[in-house]
C-alpha cells in the first residue's frame, strides 16, 4: 500500500486550533465590543474614537481594494481623503444651497476623478516605482495644496474649515456632543456595513476576476483580453472613492478639517495595518481602523495610570514590530491566517460528525 502523504502532511489532532480559536475568538470580540464602547457612561472621547474608527475603516478598504484585489500599490489614500474632506467642507460652506449630503457626494465624486488621474502612472509603471510615484502626489497635498494660501478656496486657509449652519437627515450639526456623535457613528456603520457587502460582491464579479487576473499576472491577464488601461484605471478610481466617502464624513466628527489627519504619515499607517491584518480580506479593514484608532488612547491612558509620559512614537514602534512578527508567523495576516485555520477546524468538525461510508457487500 502507498503511503498516506496527504494524512501525514496533516497536523496531529488539535494541534494549533486552540490558538485559532482564541486569536479568532479575540479577533471577533474586539470587532463587536469596541462599538458598544461609547454606550458605557455615554463617553464623548470613547463615542469620538469609535467614530474615527469606521472612519480610517474606509481608508484600510480602500487598501484591500487597491493592493488586495488588484495588485496595484499606492502610498496616498489617506490623500484621496483629504481631497474628499476638503471638498465636501469647501462645498458646504461656499455654496450653502447645497445640502450636506450632496456636498459629501460631490467630494466622493472629485476623489474619484482624482484617483482615476493618480492611475495613469500605473499603466506604465508598477511596484517600488508607482509607489514612489504615489508618495510625491501625497507629499505635494500635504505641503501645497492643503495649506498654501493659493488654494484657500479649498483647503480654507491655515485653519481649514468649520462645519457649521448645516444639518444633515435632519441633524444639527453644529453640536459635538454626545449625541450628535453617536447619531453619526450609526450612520457611519451603516455605510461602512453597505460599502464591505459591496466590495465582497466586487471580488466575485466579473470585474473583480480581472481585477485578480491582473494581480497575479498583467501579461496573462493581457493575453486573456482584460483591457488592461480600463480596469487600472476603475480600480484606482473606486479605491480612491471609498477612501473618500470616510473623508466625506470626516467633517461631521471632527466639527472642521485640516490637512493633519491626512498627512503622507497616515497613508503609511494605512497600508501598514492593511498588511498586518490582512490586506486581501474586508473584514480585517474594520478590524484595522479599531487599531489605528484605539491603541493610542490606549497609550494615553496607560501614561495616566504609570504616571510616566508616552510619546507617541511608541505606537509606530509597536506598529512595526507586529509587522515584523507578523511577516514571520502570520504571511496572511491577521485575519487571513486565523480564517484559514476556522475554515481548516470547521473541516475536520464536518469530517468527524459525517456518517460512516456503507459499502454494498459484494
Amino acid at each position: 500500500m502507498a503511503p498516506d502523504h496527504e494524512a501525514e502532511a496533516q497536523p496531529a489532532q488539535g494541534e494549533g486550533e486552540e490558538d485559532a480559536l482564541g486569536l479568532g475568538l479575540a479577533a471577533l470580540a474586539i470587532a463587536a465590543v469596541v462599538p458598544l464602547l461609547p454606550f458605557f457612561g455615554k463617553n464623548l472621547v470613547a463615542a469620538s474614537v469609535a467614530a474615527v474608527a469606521v472612519l480610517y475603516a474606509f481608508g484600510i478598504l480602500s487598501v484591500v481594494v487597491l493592493t488586495g484585489y488588484v495588485g496595484q500599490v499606492s502610498l496616498c489614500q489617506a490623500t484621496f481623503m483629504g481631497i474628499s474632506a476638503f471638498t465636501t467642507a469647501a462645498v458646504v460652506n461656499q455654496v450653502p444651497s447645497i445640502p450636506y449630503l450632496g456636498a459629501a457626494v460631490i467630494g466622493v465624486l472629485v476623489s474619484f476623478l482624482f484617483g482615476v488621474l493618480v492611475g495613469l502612472p500605473a499603466l506604465r509603471l508598477r511596484g517600488i516605482l508607482l509607489a514612489i510615484v504615489t508618495v510625491g502626489i501625497a507629499l505635494v497635498f500635504d505641503y501645497y495644496f492643503s495649506i498654501d494660501g493659493a488654494f484657500k478656496w479649498f483647503n480654507g486657509g491655515l485653519s481649514g474649515w468649520s462645519i457649521t449652519g448645516t444639518t444633515l437627515l435632519g441633524l444639527d450639526l453644529n453640536d459635538l456632543d454626545f449625541d450628535h456623535i453617536m447619531h453619526i457613528y450609526w450612520l457611519l456603520l451603516v455605510v461602512f456595513g453597505v460599502i464591505a457587502v459591496l466590495v465582497v460582491n466586487l471580488h466575485d464579479s466579473g470585474s473583480g476576476r480581472r481585477f485578480r487576473a491582473i494581480r497575479e499576472s498583467e501579461i496573462a491577464a493581457a493575453t486573456m483580453g482584460v483591457d488592461l488601461t480600463r480596469y487600472k484605471l476603475l480600480a484606482f478610481g473606486l479605491s480612491a472613492a471609498v477612501a473618500g466617502i470616510g473623508g466625506a464624513f470626516f467633517p461631521l466628527v471632527e466639527g472642521r478639517v485640516t490637512n493633519e489627519p491626512f498627512s503622507f504619515f497616515h497613508s503609511l499607517q494605512f497600508a501598514a495595518i492593511a498588511v498586518l491584518v490582512g490586506i486581501r480580506f474586508v473584514p480585517a479593514a474594520f478590524l484595522g481602523g479599531i487599531f489605528i484608532s484605539v491603541f493610542p488612547e490606549l497609550l494615553n491612558h496607560a501614561q495616566d495610570v504609570i504616571h510616566r509620559q508616552i510619546r507617541g512614537e511608541w505606537f509606530n514602534v509597536a506598529l512595526g514590530i507586529l509587522l515584523i512578527v507578523q511577516m514571520i508567523s502570520l504571511p496572511e495576516g491577521v485575519w487571513g491566517q486565523e480564517a484559514k485555520r476556522f475554515e481548516h477546524i470547521f473541516q475536520r468538525l464536518g469530517r468527524q460528525k459525517a456518517p460512516p461510508l456503507k459499502v454494498p457487500a459484494s
